[in-house]
């Protein structure tokens, strides 16, 4: 592996050598449906090296520190959160039984029905638009980490996690029970935000994180 490193990747990125090697792998698999038995024994001893290659490479280089992997996920956590926040903030400005009155909450007990219905407009209004400032924050700090050039990224997303946590566990600090006011909805909206990435994000990046 070192004398092939030398000759064949000096100056390469390692997680582009792995790609290649992914993708070679790949045109292998389609050339196997049309190949015959002899060239088909002789594709799939390609295809098995490059394989070991990748695990190899990966293993060595702790590839999944950082990489086309960890960047594609952190993109689709960006996308999916700025979807969400702009659905929260038009969300704000209607009442929140309007929307389970909609033909996609048909099976919701009137009892339940009921409770929202008592649940004050400013409360409804501040959950919403501090559930979209939680995610609209939390992207900021997607895309920071997007644009680094630290190959350990994550490792940042670890210090992001940690930070998650306590940030909620100081919002839940500032909150009082009882409050039925814009600012207690606009805090519970926050921290509800900050704990339900942080557990996504733990699920996302399962693999990567130590």
């Amino acid at each position: 592996m070192s004398d092939y490193r030398k000759k064949m990747f000096r100056g390469a990125k390692i997680e582009d050598c792995i790609l290649d090697f992914i993708d070679m792998d790949k045109e292998l698999s389609r050339t196997l449906a049309t190949a015959d038995e002899q060239e088909r024994q002789l594709l799939l001893g390609m295809s098995k090296a490059y394989r070991l290659i990748v695990n190899r490479l990966v293993r060595e280089f702790d590839y999944f520190k950082g990489g086309d992997m960890v960047n594609t996920k952190v993109k689709d956590l960006i996308s999916s959160l700025n979807r969400r926040a702009s659905e929260a903030k038009e969300q704000s400005k209607n009442n929140v039984l309007d929307l389970v009155n909609g033909m996609y909450y048909d099976d919701i007990p009137e009892e339940a029905k009921k409770e929202i219905a008592k649940v004050p407009q400013e409360l409804q209004r501040g959950l919403f638009e501090g559930m979209a400032i939680g995610y609209e924050k939390i992207v900021i700090d997607l895309e920071l980490l997007l644009e680094s050039t630290d190959n350990d990224k994550i490792a940042h997303i670890e210090k992001n996690l940690a930070k998650y946590k306590k940030i909620a566990e100081m919002l839940k600090n500032k909150f009082k029970e009882g409050e039925i006011d814009f600012r207690s909805g606009y805090i519970q909206g926050e921290m509800s935000a900050y704990q339900m990435i942080r557990e996504e994000i733990q699920v996302v990046f399962r693999t990567e994180l130590t």
